[in-house]
């Protein structure tokens, strides 16, 4: 198991190519839980070589579920834009694994939002508290904060 991170960038654009079988990404598109990608070829696909890990999992889990957009906002900001209602958001913060990463993947298939792959993907990766907290923390600065001209 690697410390190192993958390019997230990359590894979204090596499943949208053509090179990347449609039948692969259906079979993650259709998984119901991140433990259950672990018995998907596609998986092994997408992490040619490497022994695949949780943070592989949550990846291949919601790799289908989010567009790639270079300097895209914060997922968290996406949702409070969306008017994605806060108890959704909380329910992802609130909930341990792997409901986290399901309810999570609920919210990206509701919004079907552009994301910064390179960002986002690190939050996948790093998936902890943290990371939860951040979700958060961007949701709420961005339903909170007034736009230019209010007061």
């Amino acid at each position: 198991m690697s410390n190192e991170s993958p390019d997230f960038v990359a590894l979204k654009a090596r499943f949208d190519s053509e090179a990347f079988p449609n039948g692969a990404r259906a079979e993650l598109r259709r998984v119901v839980e991140p433990d259950d990608v672990a018995l998907l070829p596609a998986l092994y696909r997408l992490f040619p070589g490497q022994k695949p890990d949780d943070r592989h999992l949550r990846l291949g889990f919601l790799l289908s579920h989010a567009k790639h957009a270079a300097n895209a906002k914060p997922l968290g900001a996406q949702l409070a834009a969306a008017k994605i209602a806060e108890a959704r958001v909380l329910q992802v913060a609130r909930s341990r694994a792997p409901l986290d990463i399901i309810q999570l993947r609920r919210l990206l298939i509701h919004l079907d939002p552009a994301v910064d792959w390179q960002a986002f993907g690190k939050t996948v990766w790093y998936w902890n508290d943290i990371s939860k907290r951040q979700l958060v923390e961007d949701y709420y600065l961005a339903k909170f904060t007034p736009a230019k001209g209010d007061k």
